[in-house]
């Protein structure tokens, strides 16, 4: 499949420098994968081992934004509350904010892809703007990827923030879950 578009957050990929795949556009700066892509695979466990406190915390503040609004939203909240919900821990209304972060997430990425997550070299659009790549069923010495060559994974857009990557994902506020209109 040829891919004219650059990729969303819902892509998993099969990356290769070849005709007829995906290529993930942009510049590798370094043949090891660096702070970046280890970000990426941070947050990808984070939402694995339901950790979703770190999970969101490692969101850009736009993401987290639309993600605050899509939850009021979906659940006629104030927008308000969804705010204290967002950035106090204690709030009553946390863990159900979570979850919903956390549901969005699995209906993308099943929970066993989350698995055996390498890191290969992240791929930059410029100095605030990349791409990690996470290839699927890498373990132990495997984790880290530093030679090309074709594999599936997950493709997360990340961006520099308050000196910090980030995960960037504003696509997600267009999706629905299943069973919500």
């Amino acid at each position: 499949m040829l891919c004219t578009e650059p990729p969303t957050p819902a892509v998993t990929a099969t990356r290769s420098a070849g005709k007829g795949r995906m290529r993930i556009p942009g510049e590798k700066r370094s043949s090891q994968p660096d702070e970046c892509g280890n970000r990426a695979g941070v947050f990808a466990e984070a939402v694995r081992d339901n950790l979703m406190d770190l999970a969101w915390s490692m969101l850009s503040k736009e993401t987290r934004g639309m993600r605050m609004g899509v939850w009021a939203t979906r659940n006629e909240i104030d927008m308000q509350e969804a705010y204290r919900a967002a950035y106090d821990s204690d709030h009553p209304s946390r863990p159900s904010m979570m979850e919903d972060f956390r549901t969005t997430i699995l209906s993308l990425w099943p929970l066993e892809d989350l698995t055996e997550l390498g890191v290969a070299p992240t791929t930059y659009l410029d100095d605030d703007h990349a791409f990690a790549f996470l290839p699927f069923g890498l373990t132990g010495d495997e984790s880290k990827v530093s030679r090309g060559r074709m594999m599936s994974g997950l493709i997360v857009p990340m961006l520099l923030e308050d000196n910090e990557w980030r995960v960037d994902l504003p696509s997600w506020r267009l999706l629905q879950q299943p069973g919500q209109d």
